[in-house]
């Protein structure tokens, strides 16, 4: 990657050149990575209620497509991606030199239960209840029941697991949209994966890397390189025939490149956590210094093709990725080190039950729609300003509520 050999963030390898081994000592639970997710939960679904509304701030407002640049609520998918590549060492570093076929089948299972979600999602716009079994309230209504029965989180598999199969796949199968320039047919159909099954491709590719090379700081540091010139490469035009051909299945450049590397920062500062030998100055020093980096690398490669989200630039992944880890060093901080705990208390919910708070706006916007409940939550929605603002904190903290709710009847969900 051009510049990077002067980055302080890659001079900063050798803090976690040695891989954690299986026999190293598990760091006990990060209070602040539960409380950082939970942070990041609570501001996309609130940027996402806000998301339209009128009389907000520019900066409230996600970026134009061409834009070379980016506001506050593009800051949110990076740092949704940098906390999921943060938990992959934390999960994953007792297989180290273990690999097997069980193993790739729950890294399969988890990706691909993303990747199905997302495709769903992505087809929603288009649903026609008209020729549908279904109105539209009652399917995604259902469609997040069927999530919840394959995500709860239980000791083993029971038969509301295989209930929520046998619905999944009446859902599936009973899906008509209308067609338009991007769908040629009725039916359920993969155009793009949608946000969670970026996720989960990203999620894949680099549970994958970090087993491969066997959890050592300089090869992932490599990769993270690597995945940064796929996607120069692929815009330069020096891949179009591996694009080509893989581009009508999952986009080369900005999922299996850009998106891919935001999580694999996180994968190397999650990487941290498992070393027996790493402590707290360790960790913040190498987590400042990959953050300067990051930030530096980005804006260096800025010139190539500017900060563009839509396009999910290398500019875009490094600086918005040095950001996010430099919030999640201000929390590892007061949270972790100096053990300032309880003003988090309102973000551990979320954290501790991600897949929950994420599907849980829209499910219950569904669940009102079943019932024909007038949306008297929504006073100011269409009136937008500081008023519509205030509504979309309401209702943003009124979420958290219900997930800490469900959290307490040991209601958790999982993939």
């Amino acid at each position: 990657m051009p510049h990077s050999s002067a980055s302080p963030a890659f001079s900063a390898t050798k803090a976690q050149s040695r891989p954690p081994h299986a026999s190293a000592t598990t760091a006990r639970r990060l209070l602040s990575l539960d409380a950082f997710r939970g942070f990041v939960i609570l501001a996309m679904i609130w940027v996402n209620y806000i998301a339209g509304m009128p009389g907000i701030p520019p900066w409230l407002e996600h970026a134009s497509a061409k834009a070379d640049g980016f506001t506050l609520p593009d800051l949110v998918f990076p740092g949704f991606l940098f906390i999921v590549g943060i938990a992959i060492p934390l999960s994953l570093h007792k297989s180290i030199g273990h690999f097997s076929l069980p193993l790739l089948g729950r890294l399969a299972w988890r990706a691909g239960s993303l990747m199905l979600a997302g495709v769903v999602l992505a087809n929603a716009y288009r649903y026609d209840a008209a020729h549908a079994l279904l109105p539209r309230a009652w399917y995604f209504l259902l469609f997040y029941v069927a999530m919840i029965l394959l995500w709860r989180q239980t000791a083993q598999r029971s038969w509301s697991f295989w209930a929520g199969v046998l619905l999944m796949l009446f859902l599936l199968a009973s899906f008509r949209g209308t067609l338009n320039a991007e769908f040629s047919s009725v039916y359920l159909q993969h155009s793009w994966w949608g946000i969670l099954g970026m996720i989960g491709w990203a999620y894949l590719l680099c549970s994958l890397i970090y087993l491969a090379a066997r959890g050592h700081g300089a090869a992932l540091m490599g990769a993270l390189a690597a995945l940064i010139v796929l996607y120069m490469g692929c815009k330069a035009g020096a891949l179009a025939g591996v694009q080509q051909a893989v581009n009508g299945f999952v986009n080369l450049p900005e999922v299996l490149g850009s998106t891919a590397a935001n999580v694999l920062a996180g994968t190397l500062v999650g990487n941290l956590f498992v070393a027996q030998s790493a402590g707290h100055r360790q960790r913040i020093r190498f987590m400042f210094l990959f953050a300067l980096g990051l930030l530096l690398c980005g804006l260096l490669l800025r010139p190539y093709h500017g900060i563009n989200k839509i396009q999910a630039t290398e500019s875009y992944t490094l600086v918005c990725s040095g950001i996010v880890l430099g919030l999640f060093l201000l929390f590892y901080i007061v949270i972790d080190v100096w053990q300032w705990q309880g003003w988090c208390v309102i973000l551990l919910p979320a954290g501790a039950n991600a897949l929950f708070a994420y599907i849980a706006p829209d499910l219950w916007e569904q669940f009102a729609a079943v019932l024909h409940l007038p949306r008297i939550w929504w006073p100011y929605l269409h009136s937008g300003g500081i008023p519509g603002l205030l509504n979309a904190a309401a209702m943003t903290l009124a979420i958290m509520a219900l997930v800490a709710t469900a959290n307490r009847a040991g209601f958790k969900l999982r993939f």
